[in-house]
């Protein structure tokens, strides 16, 4: 028997990247969702793993690097990119 002790429905705005740094190629997708106090889920398709972010999580990489499969020198460029993107608490429609 299973109880279900939660259930939301929400329209969420998922942004697909694919990034090149020097030395990877790194395929993110990063939705924003209501229901994570303001953070946006970030998975790679790579790594087929998760990792909830929001911009005061940038300079936490020992959580977010390994999960997401980010190469050590690949850091730098990919916290510059997070500012980028997770800088504001919801996505904007972009049509």
């Amino acid at each position: 028997m299973i109880d279900i002790i939660s259930e939301e429905t929400e329209r969420q705005l998922v942004h697909h990247y694919c990034l090149l740094t020097q030395n990877n190629r790194y395929d993110l997708s990063i939705a924003f969702s209501n229901h994570f106090h303001g953070k946006s889920m970030v998975t790679s398709i790579q790594s087929s793993r998760m990792a909830l972010l929001c911009a005061e999580d940038i300079n936490s990489e020992h959580y977010w690097a390994p999960k997401l499969g980010i190469a050590e020198e690949d850091i730098l460029e990919i916290q510059n990119f997070f500012s980028l993107v997770l800088q504001s608490k919801q996505f904007n429609e972009q049509y």
